[in-house]
């Protein structure tokens, strides 16, 4: 009998992340991250995003060229 769960049919998103910390600055995800053995640190990042707050909103976009273009015209006008 096959143990453990059986093998997911789902298709996958990989996704690689390479993640440069600095000591004194990330300390607290350096410490989060030492904590977690290293086969179980997806799945620990994977919950802390999901348990945090992602909206778009924050995320930091540069504007598009036409955007730029057209609110420089509209402050000439």
């Amino acid at each position: 009998m096959a143990r453990g769960r059986p093998a997911s049919t789902a298709p996958t998103w990989e996704c690689h992340l390479h993640l440069r910390l600095r000591v004194g600055e990330d300390d607290d995800l350096i410490a989060f991250l030492t904590k977690i053995p290293a086969r179980r640190r997806a799945s620990a990042i994977k919950s802390a995003l999901r348990t945090g707050s992602l909206g778009l909103g924050q995320v930091e976009t540069e504007p598009v060229e036409d955007e730029l273009l057209s609110s420089l015209d509209n402050f000439l006008k």
